[in-house]
């Protein structure tokens, strides 16, 4: 029988209280778990319980009489020091997280408590204080948050982090006057290391690569993986008088990363190059966004160069390729404000890049979508939205008319590279308005001789389509075999009307859908899975577009989205580079960890909303391990919550809160 059992039953059997004398709460003590120390008013310590000394090494002995600060050491926080300090010569309890000291000199994290005992007349005559070890709830934090914002491999900093770092070094920029680089690195050869050495060989250069270039860094620079044989370096701080000077030695001296072999055996070595696209931010309203779409485009330029001297190339018109003195890029390139009377097409070429499309379940690809970019002649390449919305009419048919074309080619140049996929291809809605639309579909199938079922036709969720007009139209396209993929899908009764009326295959959710994310996280988790409920509900496949980093990957793949496209997969390729990124694709995790605080928050809202989700069991349940790691106050909320036996109740409805409350201070800091 417990002490308070025996009490219990003695109150019982008298109808008395039972006295509590300090024999008693001296044993109560002595077979808790947690450390307990007392101090008298000078806090000086008069007691210290077996579990102090099992916590930190420090027998009673040696302690009696001391001021418990010999737990501090030179990691503690003086911050936390003081808050101690204030609320004990306030008179009032102090509670929170302090690093401190064991006796053999090993730092441990204490969640420590510490409760001013007062007497009748409102004097503090002692302090209690209670010490628990929790080291391994912050190991497992530092964990969960250095996998949320580092690659797995080379354990540089990731797209998200990048993201956030360009953010601060752009306003950090805006103030102090200085020049920012953004560098888009992509290595040379490495298919070939893949191909000759094995994926393994692969692996190893990455990360060589990665400590190579990392130990080239300047004081203040940031390098991050994106993925694959992908990276990024932000040079920061450089003057803007003399940015044309300094910027190519400090890519030189970036270069030296692959000036020497790679040993990927025991006495094998195998060489790679790079090429890196430059984008140089010297003032003006420049977005991050802006900046990696002209480095990106300028790594597109690099890489098709003739010269293996020339390695890299400025973002820009082609002569101020090795130049920067003049250079002032906006949020985006510039785009033809009065395109000439010949049309906007002419400024250039038209040509396709293929953006992946990949299943969230298995990580496979099947299907690719083909994007237009517009070549100009002095080299710059424009992106849709910087020439689509000048094009006439009869130069949207052309740009189908040529994408499509380009696309069936492309898709029998990858059979014969024994890559098997299929295409999609966005269609103006104004062209389904066009009677020869499925005649013209069927003869660039036939002159390629492409099953039809390997094309879908993306069309756009806008006003510009006459249903009427296009229902007979669309639906010779179905009869043809092309499927119909319904686009930017976001909300309204637009979009139910169109899944209502024309035969869609698919429906693609708008990347926007995320942008409140970090505002309105469960209002936007709300929408998406309704999306997704009802693309299910139809017979349609979904797929969830804008997927960027592991947090949207989390919550699509948690709400059931079968497929995902976006920047964390791929950017959109050129049709060469295919290949290669299929052979080294490896999908990053789904739904099986939840690492990031949306995550958290599409999966509780999965299973009490019963969306397809059984709540498991606590100890298996993937928001054990993440609320263990971010807090005490969570991981007690989610305990609660299945203790009640999940479904909706209100530890239900405070954890909910609370992982809101999260995802919006990330937010602000973003």
């Amino acid at each position: 029988m417990t002490a308070r059992a025996a009490a219990a039953s003695s109150a019982g059997v008298d109808g008395r209280s039972p006295e509590v004398g300090p024999a008693l709460l001296a044993r109560a003590l002595e077979t808790v778990s947690e450390g307990s120390l007392i101090t008298d008013a000078e806090r000086h310590t008069i007691y210290a319980n077996p579990a102090f000394t099992t916590i930190t090494g420090y027998r009673a002995d040696e302690i009696i009489g001391t001021n418990c600060r010999f737990l501090q050491g030179p990691e503690t926080s003086q911050e936390t020091v003081d808050e101690i300090r204030a609320a004990l010569g306030a008179g009032v309890p102090f509670q929170g997280e302090i690093l401190n000291y064991r006796a053999d000199g090993r730092p441990f994290w204490n969640h420590l408590t510490i409760t001013p005992i007062i007497d009748e007349a409102g004097v503090v005559t002692h302090f209690v204080s209670v010490q628990r070890d929790i080291t391994h709830v912050i190991e497992e934090r530092s964990r969960l948050s250095f996998e949320a914002d580092h690659d797995a491999l080379t354990g540089l900093p990731n797209r998200a982090a990048l993201r956030r770092h360009v953010a601060l070094e752009l306003e950090d920029a805006r103030e102090t006057g200085a020049a920012l680089a953004v560098v888009l690195i992509d290595l040379d050869l490495f298919k070939e290391v893949n191909d000759g050495h094995g994926h393994a060989a692969g692996d190893v250069v990455l990360i060589e690569f990665s400590r190579r270039l990392r130990g080239l860094l300047r004081r203040g620079d940031f390098v991050a993986r994106l993925g694959g044989d992908e990276f990024v370096v932000v040079l920061s701080g450089l003057p803007v008088d003399r940015t044309h000077e300094e910027l190519p030695l400090v890519l030189e001296r970036l270069h030296r990363a692959v000036e020497t072999p790679f040993s990927v055996a025991e006495g094998d070595e195998t060489v790679v190059g790079m090429s890196a696209g430059v984008a140089v931010h010297t003032g003006g309203a420049t977005d991050a966004a802006a900046l990696y779409r002209a480095s990106d485009d300028a790594l597109y330029r690099a890489k098709s160069r003739e010269s293996a001297a020339a390695w890299w190339v400025l973002a820009g018109p082609t002569g101020a390729d090795r130049r920067v003195a003049s250079l002032r890029l906006e949020p985006s390139a510039p785009s033809p404000v009065h395109p000439p009377a010949e049309g906007v097409l002419s400024l250039g070429a038209i040509t396709m890049l293929y953006q992946p499309i990949v299943d969230l379940e298995t990580g496979a690809v099947a299907s690719v979508e083909a994007l237009a970019r517009l070549v100009t002649g002095d080299g710059r390449i424009l992106g849709p939205e910087q020439f689509l919305p000048f094009c006439t009419g009869q130069e949207l048919v052309e740009l189908f008319r040529v994408g499509l074309d380009q696309t069936l080619a492309q898709l029998v140049a990858w059979d014969h590279e024994g890559l098997r996929l299929s295409a999609s291809v966005n269609i103006p809605p104004e062209l389904l308005s066009d009677d020869e639309v499925a005649a013209t579909v069927a003869r660039a199938l036939s002159a390629h001789g492409v099953s039809a079922d390997r094309l879908s036709l993306e069309l756009l969720e806008s006003g510009a389509l006459d249903l009427p007009v296009s229902d007979r139209n669309v639906g010779e396209l179905v009869q043809l075999g092309v499927r119909i993929h319904l686009d930017d899908v976001s909300s309204g009764f637009s979009t139910l009307k169109r899944m209502t009326e024309l035969p869609f295959d698919v429906i693609k959710v708008d990347r926007r859908i995320f942008d409140a994310a970090h505002v309105r996280p469960l209002h936007v988790i709300t929408l998406l899975a309704a999306i997704i409920r009802l693309g299910r509900d139809f017979g349609y496949g979904v797929v969830v577009e804008g997927i960027e980093d592991v947090e949207k990957l989390e919550v699509a793949s948690i709400l059931g989205a079968r497929k995902g496209q976006g920047y964390l997969f791929a950017r959109p390729l050129p049709a060469v580079e295919m290949g290669e990124w299929l052979a080294r694709f490896a999908p990053p995790r789904g739904d099986e960890v939840v690492t990031t605080a949306l995550g958290a928050i599409a999966y509780h809202w999965a299973a009490a909303n019963s969306e397809g989700r059984v709540l498991p069991a606590l100890e298996h349940c993937p928001l054990t391990a993440f609320t263990t790691g971010i807090d005490e106050h969570l991981a007690r909320l989610h305990a609660e919550y299945h203790l009640m036996g999940g479904d909706r109740n209100p530890a239900g409805t405070a954890l909910i809160d609370a992982l809101v409350e999260l995802v919006c201070a990330e937010g602000s800091r973003l």
